[in-house]
């Protein structure tokens, strides 16, 4: 099921965990992904990639968030 980023960018701006393990945030400046969860400071749109799994967000090169932690979140 694919997600539209608007979507997206709403479950991050609200920290929605029900989104948790639906989809990863790529952060561009910061080249880290995260949980839409993550409570990390909210990334501007333009630097904000979504990727479907955290497995797809490394290959675009992307490292994982040392905060919120998304390869040991719960799916």
């Amino acid at each position: 099921m694919e997600i539209e980023f608007d979507d997206c960018y709403q479950a991050m701006e609200t920290r929605d965990a029900s989104f948790d393990g639906r989809f990863y945030v790529g952060v561009t400046s910061t080249g880290i992904y995260c949980r839409p969860s993550c409570p990390s400071r909210l990334a501007k749109r333009e630097n904000v990639t979504i990727h479907p799994t955290a497995d797809a967000a490394r290959a675009a090169g992307f490292r994982a968030c040392k905060r919120c932690k998304p390869d040991t979140a719960a799916a």
